[in-house]
C-alpha cells in the first residue's frame, strides 16, 4: 500500500499550483467586504447602571482589517450621569474609528444639545474623541440655532468642548446673543 500511496500522494502534488495572485486579491477584497452587516441595528452603551449612549441604525457594517465601523440611516443619543437624553442626532451615515472612538458623520445631519440649548445642521462633521473636538470641513456650510433666537451659520466650523469654545473660519453670517 505505502508505494501505491506515496505515488498517488506525488502525482497529486505535482498536478497542485497555488495561485498567489488570487489569494493577494482575496486580500484586498477581505479589506473591501464587511465581517458583518446588521440591519436595524441599535446598542445601548451603559456605565453604572445608567445609559450613556444609544445609536440606532438602518443597517451597520463592520470591517473589521480597517477598524471601522459604516452606520447607514442614523439616529444617536447622548445621556448625562442620571439617564436624561442631553443630545440627540441623526445623519445619513457615520464611520466610527474602533480603536479611537472617534467618528465621521455625514448627510443631513442634525442635533440638538439640550446642554446648549441649540440645534447643529450640516452635512459634514468629524468628532475628535481624544481631543474633544468637533469640526466641519472647509467648505461645508454648519448652521447653529439657538432656542432662544440666535442663529449662526459659517464655514471652517470648529468646536472645542473642552474650552466650551467655537469658531468659524469664513463666510460667517448671523446674530448671536450671549444669553
Amino acid at each position: 500500500y505505502t508505494p501505491i500511496l506515496i505515488l498517488l500522494l506525488s502525482t497529486l502534488a505535482l498536478g497542485c499550483e497555488f495561485n498567489y495572485e488570487e489569494s493577494m486579491m482575496a486580500e484586498d477584497l477581505s479589506e473591501e467586504i464587511p465581517d458583518t452587516i446588521l440591519k436595524n441595528f441599535s446598542q445601548v452603551m451603559v456605565k453604572d447602571k445608567v445609559p450613556t449612549f444609544f445609536i440606532k441604525a438602518d443597517e451597520s457594517l463592520s470591517y473589521g482589517k480597517r477598524k471601522e465601523t459604516i452606520f447607514k440611516g442614523v439616529h444617536f443619543q447622548e445621556y448625562d450621569e442620571k439617564g436624561k437624553v442631553v443630545t440627540d442626532g441623526r445623519a445619513d451615515q457615520a464611520k466610527m474609528f474602533n480603536e479611537t472612538e472617534s467618528v465621521e458623520i455625514w448627510g443631513n445631519l442634525s442635533f440638538y444639545s439640550d446642554r446648549e440649548e441649540a440645534t447643529l445642521e450640516g452635512e459634514y462633521l468629524f468628532w475628535d474623541n481624544e481631543l474633544s473636538t468637533l469640526s466641519g470641513k472647509p467648505e461645508d456650510e454648519i448652521k447653529i440655532v439657538a432656542s432662544k433666537g440666535s442663529e449662526i451659520s459659517g464655514k471652517g466650523f470648529f468646536a472645542d468642548s473642552k474650552t466650551k469654545s467655537i469658531k468659524f473660519d469664513n463666510q460667517v453670517s448671523g446674530t448671536w446673543k450671549d444669553e
